[in-house]
């Protein structure tokens, strides 16, 4: 015989803190990703906005959690964040299409994280199989990157419209 214990709000909430560096990772790696291959410019501050957006799910979460089912707090929480995410990156990245599909990203990773909370006994051996997936896919998708030709191409001065040097 053994007892069940009642999921304890506040432990699923730490353990899914607990995720919270690396899923803020994640977030912003994914953010780097359309920088690089759409060949946009996000600003460091765009960064911040988007990793702060990530941080407060996890407050919100807690929060949601003191009033409804953790189910129900956590789908709330992930809602309010992918809807935040896809409208802001609709408008930084340039279209509703490349905001949804950033969107969907983050709505996958907030899929896997619950998850990882939802299978307790699995958790360590799931997570780490998520961030080695990821690593992965990332060290796939960049290797024939020239990183040296990005940083050259970011040190060099802006164009102007009849083809000389701006002034800085």
């Amino acid at each position: 015989m053994s007892l069940a214990q009642p999921i304890n709000v506040y432990s699923m909430s730490t353990r899914a803190g607990k995720y919270g560096a690396l899923f803020i990772g994640l977030v912003l790696m994914a953010a780097f990703m359309f920088e690089l291959f759409r060949k946009l410019r996000l600003h460091p501050i765009q960064y911040g906005l988007v990793g702060l957006s990530i941080a407060l799910f996890f407050l919100l979460l807690l929060a949601l959690s003191e009033k409804f089912a953790f189910w129900m707090a956590y789908a709330g929480a992930a809602t309010a964040s992918v809807g935040l995410l896809a409208v802001y990156f609709s408008a930084v990245l340039g279209g509703w299409r490349r905001g949804a599909s950033f969107g969907g990203f983050v709505a996958l990773l907030y899929g896997a994280l619950y998850g990882l909370l939802a299978s307790e006994s699995n958790a360590l051996l799931l997570g780490a199989l998520l961030i080695f997936g990821m690593l992965a896919t990332l060290m796939l998708v960049t290797r024939k990157v020239d990183w040296y030709a990005l940083s050259r191409r970011t040190d060099a001065a802006p164009v102007a419209a009849t083809g000389t040097a701006t002034a800085a």
